[in-house]
């Protein structure tokens, strides 16, 4: 039982340090390119969910499009933490977990799509990152982006 205990401990302590390295690669090179397109609130890059809004500002040049990846973010969380709380009603158990899949799909494209714009706008492997990115299952996503935060800006 201890072993199983301790093996358990393992892979949550290395997908807690995976997930910290990801937060900090991202948001260091969001904060810079967000530095080098001048946007006032470059610091949203190191708030969770919020740093959303500054990729979607980046990619797309566009506060609306900044807001509408902050808010399908937040959204896709908040239906899957309501999962935890929907036991009594089965119909609606399985409508959040349609509609949290569903805006799961969603959001994750709409996040390529952010990204494939930024590697494009300061990387000529911009074709190479999206399909190593997608691949890894967005595993490379905030390495590619750390990687290409000292690029100058192709075009604007």
């Amino acid at each position: 039982m201890a072993t199983v205990l301790f093996i358990i401990v393992i892979i949550y302590t290395i997908l807690f340090a995976f997930g910290f390295l990801s937060y900090i690669f991202t948001s260091v090179g969001l904060y810079k390119l967000a530095k080098k397109e001048e946007e006032g609130l470059s610091f949203f890059a190191w708030i969770p969910y919020l740093n959303k809004y500054i990729l979607g500002r980046i990619a797309f040049g566009s506060n609306t499009q900044g807001i509408i990846m902050t808010i399908l973010n937040i959204a896709t969380l908040l239906l899957y933490i309501s999962l935890m709380f929907l036991t009594r009603d089965l119909y609606l158990v399985y409508f959040a977990v349609i509609m949290s899949c569903v805006l799961s799909i969603v959001t994750v494209i709409y996040n390529y799509i952010a990204r494939y714009k930024i590697y494009s706008r300061y990387s000529k492997s911009t074709i190479i990152m999206t399909v190593l990115d997608i691949l890894s299952f967005g595993i490379l996503g905030p390495i590619f982006i750390f990687a290409i935060r000292n690029n100058e800006l192709k075009e604007k």
